[in-house]
């Protein structure tokens, strides 16, 4: 799913944009993921995508290739090569993470676009744009 607009929204947004009132996506937990309707069509959503040939086996196949996943890296003075795509590896990470229960680390990358978009605007100012 290269793209998916959802992806770095907070579930009480994406509720908002679905129609919820605000009072509602405010505990998303509550008013969303912990109800049975919700858990019925997670499950049947899952048995969907079973039938059609994805399974754990599968999807585990898929993960070991996108931990190890490479590019081939070219250059007009040296032979290609292949060369690890971190930028695959480290999008496969919060995956993983959220499948084992971890926390995924939102936080973080959201103050680094900040302080790079600060960098930027200080940057433009003081040179010009």
């Amino acid at each position: 799913m290269k793209d998916n607009p959802g992806k770095n929204k907070a579930m009480g947004q994406i509720m908002r944009e679905a129609g919820y009132k605000p009072k509602t996506s405010r505990s998303p937990k509550q008013n969303f993921l912990d109800l049975k309707g919700t858990a019925v069509a997670m499950e049947q959503w899952r048995e969907a995508l079973r039938g059609s040939g994805l399974d754990e086996a599968k999807l585990i196949t898929k993960y070991n290739e996108w931990i190890d996943a490479t590019k081939i890296k070219s250059s007009l003075t040296e032979p290609d090569k292949e060369v690890p795509d971190y930028e695959t590896q480290l999008k496969v990470k919060d995956d993983l993470r959220r499948d084992f229960g971890l926390p995924v680390e939102k936080a973080v990358t959201q103050e680094v676009n900040i302080k790079l978009a600060n960098l930027i605007r200080e940057q433009q100012e003081r040179y010009g744009k």
